[in-house]
Parts: C-alpha cells; sequence; structure tokens
C-alpha cells in the first residue's frame, strides 16, 4: 500500500511540475522544440530519473513490483530524450551559425566537465570516507585514476563522460566536413563504434572504480544522439508530416509506445541485461534483441514527445529551474539517495522519496551556481536564462 501511495504520489508531482502554464500553441508557431522549451521538458524527465534511479537502487528489495516499479523500466525513455535535444542543437546551431564552432569547447564541453569533476570529487571523498568506517581501501592507482575521471567513482557518472566524447567527436569532424549530412553520417558511423565498444565490454564485477562503457546504459539509448541530429537536418520535412497528419501520428504512436513498452517491460524480466553472467549461449543475440527493441521503444517515446510539443507550449519557472540543473541532477541522484538511506528505514518511502527529490535539487543546484562561477563569473540559477 505504501508504494502505491508513493507511485501516485510521484505522478502528482511530475503533473504539478509540467501543467502549470501550459498553453495551446499557435497554428504557425514552428519554434515549439527550441532550446527553451526542450530544456524545460529535461527538467521534467531530470525528475523522473530520480525516481526511476530510486526504483533501481532498491531492485533487492522487490521494488520492481507494484507501480512504482515502472519507474524502473522506463528510465532509458528520460535518458534518450536528452541525448535527442544534444544532438538536434548542435546541428541547429551549426546550420544557423557559422561561427559556431568558435568557443565550442567552453559553450559545450567545459560546462558538463567542470560540473563533471565536480561531482566526481564528491563522490571520490565521499567513497574515501565510507572506507574509513568499513575498513576498506582503495589502490593508488584506482585512486589516481578516479581522481583524472578515468574510472568512474559512481557509474551514474557515466552520462555526463560519454556526451562529452560525442561533443568531442562532433568539434572534431565539422571542423573538417561542410557538408551537414555528411557529417552526421560520420557521427552516426562514431556512435556505432561507441554502441559496439559497449556491446563488447560486458559489465564491471566492482559498483565503484569501474571502466568507462561497461554496462548496457553505455550504449542503449546514445543512437538517439545521430537521430536528434537527423531530425535538426530535416527539420522542416519533418515537422510538415507531423502537422498534416497530427492526429494519425498521434495515435499511431501513443499505440505504438505502449505496445512497446509492454514488450520492454517483458524482456527486462526476461534479462536482457547482464547476460554474461547467466552461462547463456544467446547472450549477444539477447544483447542485440534489448538493443533492436529499446531503439524503437526510444523512437515511438520521442516522436509521440515531439508531436505533443508542436501542439502544447508547456512553460512555467518550476520547469524552467529544473531544465538548469538537469545535468547536475542526474549525476548527483545517486549520492542524496545512498546518503538518505536511513530516512526509508526509519520512516518509509513516503518520507525518504520527497527527500531525495529535494536533497537532489539542493545539491544539483550548489554545484550548477559553483559551475557557473568557474565558467561565467555568475550564479546563474534565478538570472532567467536557459543554460
Amino acid at each position: 500500500m505504501e508504494l502505491t501511495i508513493a507511485f501516485y504520489a510521484s505522478i502528482a508531482i511530475l503533473g504539478a511540475i509540467l501543467l502549470p502554464g501550459v498553453k495551446v500553441r499557435p497554428a504557425d508557431d514552428t519554434s515549439f522544440f527550441d532550446r527553451v522549451s526542450t530544456k524545460e521538458i529535461q527538467g521534467l524527465l531530470a525528475v523522473f530519473i530520480i525516481f526511476h534511479q530510486t526504483v533501481i537502487v532498491f531492485i533487492n528489495e522487490s521494488y520492481l513490483t507494484g507501480l512504482m516499479g515502472l519507474y524502473g523500466y522506463s528510465g532509458i525513455l528520460a535518458v534518450a530524450f536528452f541525448f535527442f535535444c544534444s544532438g538536434y542543437g548542435l546541428i541547429r546551431r551549426r546550420m544557423t551559425d557559422e561561427s559556431y564552432l568558435k568557443g565550442f569547447m567552453k559553450r559545450r564541453i567545459f560546462t558538463v566537465l567542470v560540473p563533471y569533476f565536480i561531482c566526481n570529487y564528491i563522490y571520490l571523498t565521499s567513497a574515501i570516507i565510507d572506507n574509513i568506517h568499513t575498513g576498506d581501501h582503495f589502490t593508488i592507482l584506482e585512486v589516481v585514476m578516479a581522481f583524472f575521471g578515468l574510472f568512474l567513482v559512481n557509474n551514474q557518472m557515466w552520462f555526463a563522460v560519454e556526451i562529452m566524447i560525442l561533443y568531442i567527436i562532433f568539434r572534431i569532424v565539422f571542423a573538417r566536413v561542410k557538408k551537414v549530412g555528411t557529417g552526421i553520417l560520420i557521427m552516426t558511423g562514431a556512435v556505432l563504434v561507441m554502441i559496439t565498444i559497449g556491446l563488447l565490454a560486458g559489465h564491471s564485477e566492482k559498483a565503484m572504480m569501474t571502466y568507462w562503457f561497461q554496462g548496457e546504459w553505455w550504449y542503449n539509448t546514445i543512437l538517439m544522439f545521430p537521430l536528434g541530429m537527423f531530425y535538426a537536418y530535416k527539420k522542416d520535412v519533418i515537422d510538415r508530416v507531423f502537422k498534416k497528419a497530427f492526429v494519425s501520428v498521434l495515435i499511431g504512436s501513443s499505440v505504438l509506445f505502449l505496445i512497446m513498452n509492454f514488450v520492454h517491460m517483458i524482456l527486462v524480466d526476461y534479462s536482457i541485461y547482464w547476460r554474461e553472467y547467466m552461462d547463456d549461449d544467446m547472450e549477444f543475440f539477447d544483447k542485440i534483441l534489448g538493443l533492436s527493441q529499446e531503439t524503437f521503444f526510444e523512437i515511438f517515446f520521442l516522436i509521440l514527445v515531439i508531436t505533443v510539443m508542436s501542439k502544447l507550449r508547456f512553460d512555467n519557472p518550476v520547469l524552467r529551474f529544473l531544465g538548469k540543473i538537469s545535468l547536475e541532477t542526474i549525476m548527483l541522484n545517486y549520492l542524496v539517495i545512498d546518503k538518505l538511506m536511513f530516512l526509508n528505514e526509519r520512516y518509509g518511502i513516503l518520507v525518504y522519496l520527497p527527500a531525495v527529490l529535494l536533497g537532489t535539487v539542493a545539491c544539483a543546484s550548489v554545484v550548477y551556481i559553483i559551475k557557473n562561477f568557474v565558467l561565467e563569473k555568475r550564479s546563474g540559477l534565478f538570472d532567467g536564462k536557459i543554460g
């Protein structure tokens, strides 16, 4: 019963964040997928990831049962949107600004690199303190590698690593390639190489100090990055199709999304993840099956979201605020989930879940402010700008 109440409370929280200020867009509004709108949706999905990660942490306590367990199956959708928007934004700016690559390192890579290292050192400090209490220890090599971000103290930091790799590849490719279509093809090839590395890398046997690209999460959403690029490249054509066949696209994507969601839950229960530990001759086939199904699942989700956004404008101060700190939120949520665990043990999920949400937002805000002071000599938290 407590988990059921927590689920409905979480849905109410998401609704309270998303729906205030929602408006129907004018028929001639073609800017519905701009930077502000997409960052606001990312802010909502960052909260969704908090709920997802909270459920994942408690898998061994059967949190995947019941309604609350739905979050455990759906985290990939939020991350897919993040990758899609990143690829989309890069190409839109590249197509409209010939000088876009000037200052690209600071504007794109450093805005991820700085909070990544801040969060990395927070996790490293926390892990060392925990080791002192438990009597465990890291090797000198592990500490040095973690200090430079080459080992992940916490694997939830993977997204920042991968998005920086993609930004660096983009910078290299588009500094030399002038045709946008050709550049997207090369980027797609690079992403396929990264997916292959992830498929072959398997998993780390350790929860801490892990190498890059270990785990399905490293590759099961990344294909949405070049897909976002392609949407930006052909946006006018695609939007015309969406506009002319709005009802058909909305109904079709909704139905296919629900079907893919049902199939995905079955595949996850069947265990498309962690196959190398299951003594299964079909290990690689199962991984490809999972990746293929999840790719279509994510595509139908994105089509559905874009279709809805083309008709409705979601805009309010809370969404804008959460959009600013979305990256920091998804990097820090595991830390707060872990450190506030005692609240769940003492008071239950109904106290623990709101505390995790508020604690993560507070920590993410602090890191965001530090990042902005390092990069721009301003806090940026309440200045009304998205970035």
